[in-house]
């Protein structure tokens, strides 16, 4: 999926004005959030009704992560895909300059196997999966396997895929709509699809998460 550069990460507080004056917040973060900042002279800037979004539709995602993360396992990979390459391609090389490319498949393969299996060990020592689980982490890793991200070259050659920023000012309520509708997909496959018996039991217990948010 071709991506376009979406617009920098803003901290924003989100909600509307209720009755009497209250502001009730998008997300239970956003509560969070404005409850830290206790004292502090802050202004309400009113949001453009010509591109706004709808605010129930921004909870309506968030109760939809909070679902799945329920049933999230992270799966840390600890071979980058840029390692994994560099393994196999060197492995494959070796053997061309060799004047044996077919032995890239009989023997090539499993050396370059070994060794990123030799790195990832070294590296399981150090790392905690569990530790990895957050919300946060689960709606990049979600919004990037969804398409929407924008690929970040690093000077060493190297590249990071970036989530895009979901703020009310990145986009409008048709731009949020496609995002709600892949993240949806991405959840539905990869777990969700084993917990309801279709995708109108599963939107019914977000609805059900949104009450409490």
């Amino acid at each position: 999926m071709q991506t376009v550069k979406a617009k920098k990460v803003k901290d924003e507080i989100v909600g509307v004005i209720t009755a009497g004056g209250f502001l009730q917040y998008a997300t239970p973060e956003m509560r969070e959030q404005a409850t830290s900042m206790k004292g502090r002279v802050v202004a309400l800037k009113p949001k453009s009704k010509k591109a706004s979004r709808l605010i129930d539709h921004h909870r309506k995602f968030f109760a939809l992560l909070n679902l799945g993360f329920q049933y999230w396992s992270p799966d840390v990979s600890l071979i980058s895909e840029p390692e994994n390459y560099i393994a196999h391609e060197t492995a494959r090389k070796f053997c061309e300059l060799a004047g044996m490319e077919s032995m890239y498949e009989s023997h090539g393969v499993e050396i370059a196997n070994l060794v990123l299996s030799s790195i990832k060990k070294k590296r399981e020592g150090h790392c905690d999966p569990e530790a990895y689980k957050c919300p946060d982490n689960y709606r990049y890793q979600v919004m990037i396997e969804a398409g929407f991200y924008d690929l970040e070259l690093l000077p060493n050659g190297g590249a990071i895929k970036r989530p895009w920023s979901i703020a009310f000012d990145n986009m409008d309520q048709e731009q949020f709509e496609k995002i709600y509708k892949g993240c949806f997909n991405v959840i539905w496959n990869k777990s969700l699809f084993q917990v309801f018996n279709d995708e109108s039991e599963m939107q019914n217990a977000i609805y059900q998460h949104m009450e409490f948010l």
